[in-house]
């Protein structure tokens, strides 16, 4: 395989639109045998000019990350375009490229990286170096024209350019941003890639102003289609990225319906890219290990090819009439052994709705949109700011109950508010938080609401939604020793629970995976958009924990009260989460085994505080609902006098036509 700038220039002279998509490596092993299914089935349908591929999480994974690497271009024939970062020592950067090259690889992303979650500011590792430029001068110094090196552009400017002051940048910020730019071509860059954009017209004018200051490398714009409103917000947010108004109304007018959303994001997509390809402009898509949007992209813009070159050895001939058949293949490498001819085509819509927190595990979008290095630009916030400095466990208690009141915007966990299905829930939450289940995941049961319901409602129209409720949740060994015991006697729950050092609690008789939501819709098999999954369970389970360490523990001084409270926390607290499976009885309720679990610790001094807080608590009920009762009674007594009104003025209009009809008459009669 060669080097993707050549393939550029080549496209250039020919007219041809170059076309290359964004892949991030898969969190489990069986997401990454279907990452590189996805992979070989996209790049066999839509054949694109080449692909990157991310290296997660402040490299994590290099050993993963070059054999995917390599098997997509040595076994696929796709040329691959490798990220890497700063944020290693020369020393280990110098091994890591010796062992790209080895692997027969060619290209590299080379790009400073972002603060860690956690840190403020970038700051160099010790040998490393302090940014992009430099990394590249290394590059070429040790290998010379051997690799062909991409670069980053930012059309709206490198996003810590906005977060302090966090204002958008100045005229000359952007200037300067991209004289930067061009100190990466001068450095030996081949090539640009932009950060994603919305505003297209922003981005043609950008590269104009690049091409006037002496830019005269490729660019390449990156586009993020549209999937869901939600993954719309949280890109948008913390990348700074700039929407034209009729974009965010229109979405906003659709949030509620996936399906809806995720139509106009496509025609946005078409659209978008048919004005790119009008000022000769390539695409490269950041496709979140997502086909079927991408492929109907492309598709309304007419550049998908029905043949292609061979996707590796020989796998594929051409038959008698001349079209592409596949072989029958003897032999593949470890990773295709077992893979079966039909599995991608039942499975090509399997990710129309991206994976949360509980997707598929096998599916190669599984994981949080945390994981995505994307996640790392979101703006900083000031945390000890935002969880104050607790000193005690009930200190930590009260933040999780004040952002289930709304009063604290976010948690390391939870990005967002409370969801609008979890607000039906939102006063039983309140109170098992208050004592100590700290949550950080749930859902009400729902049985078949219509699939348009402004709360619970996703998928499309004309559906009906099915959910079992679930709560996922930090706990005391305490509360857990006694939760573990209560469980015994409530068979329609199932629990699966981790500490920190792998301890391990379970009902469940081995590897499962249970359906917690569901959708029926009119000409379509049903929908199961997230699982319960165990083995997705104990991947998630070192994120959850260590998010109490980056992102809470580290807002504060390590020899501090509140940083050794929060290592405290993830050394001993448990993480749980339960299901109900009787979803369709509407007596069964989630929260009675936290009920019976708090209150078997509770004095009678404390239940009777207990009681009368819910007494409280109707009674403000009891109120609203006669104040709500006297409006409507009001209302009603308006609505009756309106219709008394225009009974009287239909009368009126009615005696006045009649009067009409007369004198036109006498008038008709005097005539004659």
């Amino acid at each position: 395989m060669g080097k993707i700038i050549d393939r550029l220039k080549e496209n250039e002279k020919t007219g041809t639109p170059s076309v290359s998509f964004e892949f991030f490596p898969a969190k489990t092993d069986d997401g990454v045998f279907n990452l590189l299914n996805r992979v070989e089935e996209m790049g066999f349908e839509l054949q694109p000019t080449f692909v990157t591929l991310t290296w997660r999480s402040a490299f994590k994974d290099e050993k993963l990350w070059l054999k995917i690497g390599s098997h997509i271009q040595n076994e696929f024939k796709i040329d691959v375009l490798m990220h890497l970062t700063c944020h290693l020592p020369r020393d280990q950067l110098r091994e890591i490229l010796k062992n790209v090259r080895a692997a027969g690889i060619r290209n590299i992303l080379a790009l400073r990286g972002d603060p860690p979650i956690g840190s403020e500011r970038w700051k160099p590792v010790p040998g490393g170096f302090h940014n992009a430029v430099e990394l590249i001068r290394f590059i070429r110094e040790e290998h010379g024209d051997w690799f062909c090196i991409a670069a980053a552009g930012y059309a709206e400017v490198h996003t810590e350019a906005w977060n302090n002051p966090n204002l958008p940048p100045s005229d000359q910020v952007r200037h300067l941003d991209m004289i930067r730019l061009k100190e990466k071509q001068d450095a030996g860059a081949d090539f640009i890639i932009t950060q994603f954009f919305f505003d297209v017209d922003k981005l043609i004018q950008w590269t104009r102003d690049c091409r006037a200051l002496g830019i005269k490398i490729p660019i390449l714009p990156g586009y993020l289609p549209v999937q869901t409103y939600n993954s719309f917000l949280k890109f948008t947010n913390w990348c700074k990225t700039s929407v034209p108004p009729q974009v965010e109304d229109a979405l906003a007018s659709i949030k509620n319906d996936d399906a809806a959303v995720k139509k106009y994001g496509i025609q946005l997509a078409v659209d978008t890219c048919r004005k790119l390809l009008a000022n000769s402009l390539s695409l490269h898509f950041y496709t979140m290990n997502l086909a079927s949007t991408v492929r109907t992209v492309l598709e309304g813009l007419a550049l998908i090819k029905h043949e292609r070159g061979l996707p590796w050895g020989a796998p594929i001939s051409r038959s008698k009439d001349g079209t592409w058949e596949k072989n029958i293949e003897q032999v593949r490498p470890i990773f295709w052994s077992n893979r079966a001819s039909s599995y991608i085509a039942r499975t090509s819509e399997w990710d129309d709705f991206p994976n949360g927190r509980w997707g598929d595990r096998t599916s190669p979008a599984y994981g949080e949109l945390s994981e995505y290095y994307l996640a790392y630009k979101r703006p900083k916030v000031a945390r000890d700011q935002l969880w104050g400095r607790p000193e005690t466990e009930q200190d930590v208690w009260n933040v999780f109950v004040k952002f289930i009141e709304g009063s604290v915007k976010q948690l390391p966990w939870c990005e967002q508010g409370l969801s609008g299905e979890s607000t039906i829930i939102r006063e039983n939450l309140r109170w098992i938080n208050s004592m100590g289940f700290l949550t950080i995941n749930s859902q009400p049961r729902i049985n078949g609401a219509p699939s348009e319901d402004p709360s619970v409602g996703w998928g499309g129209k004309d559906g009906f939604v099915f959910q079992k409720a679930y709560v996922e949740f930090f706990v005391p060994p305490h509360l857990m020793q006694r939760l573990v015991v209560a469980l015994a006697d409530y068979p329609n729950l199932s629990y699966h629970a981790f500490s920190a050092n792998g301890t391990e609690y379970t009902n469940s008789p081995g590897p499962s995976v249970t359906a917690v939501t569901w959708g029926v819709f009119p000409g379509k098999e049903i929908i199961q958009p997230t699982v319960v999954d165990t083995a997705s369970f104990a991947a998630w389970k070192d994120e959850a924990f260590e998010l109490w360490l980056s992102q809470w523990a580290s807002a504060y001084d390590s020899d501090s009260t509140s940083h050794h409270l929060i290592k405290n926390i993830y050394d001993n607290y448990v993480l749980v989460n339960i299901v109900d499976n009787d979803y369709t009885n509407e007596d069964s309720d989630i929260f009675k085994i936290f009920a019976r679990v708090i209150t078997e610790g509770m004095t009678k001094d404390d239940l009777r505080q207990r009681v009368l807080e819910l007494e409280g608590k109707n009674e403000k009920l009891h109120e609203t609902v006669a104040k709500l009762k006297i409006i409507q009674s009001e209302a009603n007594r308006e609505l009756k006098d309106l219709h008394s009104e225009l009974s009287s003025s239909r009368e009126e209009n009615n005696r006045l036509k009649a009067q009409l009809r007369d004198m036109r008459s006498r008038l008709a009669m005097a005539e004659l």
